[in-house]
């Protein structure tokens, strides 16, 4: 199934409030898909030396395209082309905008829990008569707590997979490794 279709369920079944500060993987997908190929930039397959991955020369191998110093070279390039450029700052943009819900989100549900057990310890103290009724509407309280917990696990999750989707999308057009190195800082 298409990851786009389960993202938008996921954001379906989530508070409406949070919508805005999903990854908007569709717009960073057609953003991809028009940014120009940088494999024609490269070459063409004629540039392209018949070599094993092993390094020796063979007739019938995998095209490897001749390049000094790929590393370099690439990161030169990529800084260079400014469809590039305008890609890994829609990218960062929307990781700022996400770690910034999380992190909002975060610090909301501990205030939550903190209530939640400030109210267990003084249903403690309670009378009994009183007791009955107000552990029905402190173990509901609870469960939305939780409820609302699990759907920022999930929004984690999700969000954490768009960035390596996309990200492996782009490799794979551009032919750069991007993925690693972006989503060890995520």
């Amino acid at each position: 199934m298409k990851f786009c279709r389960n993202l938008q369920r996921v954001i379906d079944i989530t508070d409406p409030e949070w919508a805005p500060y999903w990854t908007n993987y569709k717009m960073l997908k057609k953003f991809l898909k028009q940014m120009p190929s940088i494999v024609s930039a490269e070459g063409d397959p004629a540039d392209c030396d018949p070599v094993s991955l092993d390094g020796e020369r063979k007739t019938k191998t995998a095209m490897v395209p001749i390049q000094q110093n790929t590393l370099s070279s690439s990161a030169v390039e990529m800084r260079n082309n400014p469809g590039e450029v305008a890609f890994f700052k829609l990218v960062n943009s929307e990781l700022k905008k996400a770690i910034h819900f999380f992190d909002k989100a975060q610090l909301e549900y501990e205030i939550r829990e903190a209530r939640v057990r400030e109210g267990i310890d003084i249903m403690k103290k309670a009378s009994p008569l009183m007791v009955s009724e107000k552990w029905s509407l402190m173990a509901k309280s609870l469960y939305r707590l939780y409820k609302d917990l699990l759907l920022l696990e999930t929004y984690a999750i999700m969000t954490y997979c768009s960035f390596s989707k996309i990200l492996k999308k782009h490799d794979k057009v551009t032919r750069h490794n991007t993925r690693t190195a972006f989503m060890a800082n995520v």
